[in-house]
């Protein structure tokens, strides 16, 4: 079989922490429950030339859950991330674009320092799951970042 550097890039692609959601009430009426759970899949050291700023990288894989009426504050990512939507469908929009919807199967690119803002699960029954991967410097301590305040 051919490696292609194309389908490993979208299958890390297929990984990252950056989706937010909550419940199917509009924002306004909703009350948001318990943030989403991150479990960290793998973190490893790149022998490759993938520099982000200069910096030897790592990429970090993480599995991150809501639960029906779940939701994430609206944050950034300090690297690049990339998100393949396992199961559910969330809502979520990326910087300046428009609130979007994503099921199993999709991917979102959310690039450096990008909001990533109103984020919540569709669904009241059944959860959202998402692996999310992000390639950064070695010596990132935070790969989440909270929205600054107006």
């Amino acid at each position: 079989m051919r490696y292609r550097p194309t389908i490993a890039l979208a299958a890390i692609a297929g990984l990252a922490l950056s989706v937010h959601v909550a419940a199917q009430q509009p924002a306004a009426v909703r009350s948001p429950k318990a943030g989403p759970t991150i479990r960290r899949l793998m973190s490893q050291d790149l022998e490759e030339h993938i520099r982000i700023s200069g910096k030897e990288s790592r990429l970090t894989m993480l599995e991150v859950t809501w639960e029906p009426g779940g939701g994430s504050p609206d944050h950034r990512h300090p690297c690049p991330t990339f998100v393949y939507v396992l199961e559910g469908e969330l809502e979520t929009r990326i910087g300046d674009g428009p609130v979007r919807t994503y099921r199993a199967g999709d991917t979102i690119y959310e690039p450096t320092m990008i909001l990533h803002a109103d984020t919540r699960n569709l669904s009241d029954t059944k959860p959202a799951r998402v692996l999310a991967v992000h390639i950064h410097d070695r010596d990132t301590k935070q790969l989440v970042v909270p929205a600054q305040q107006p």
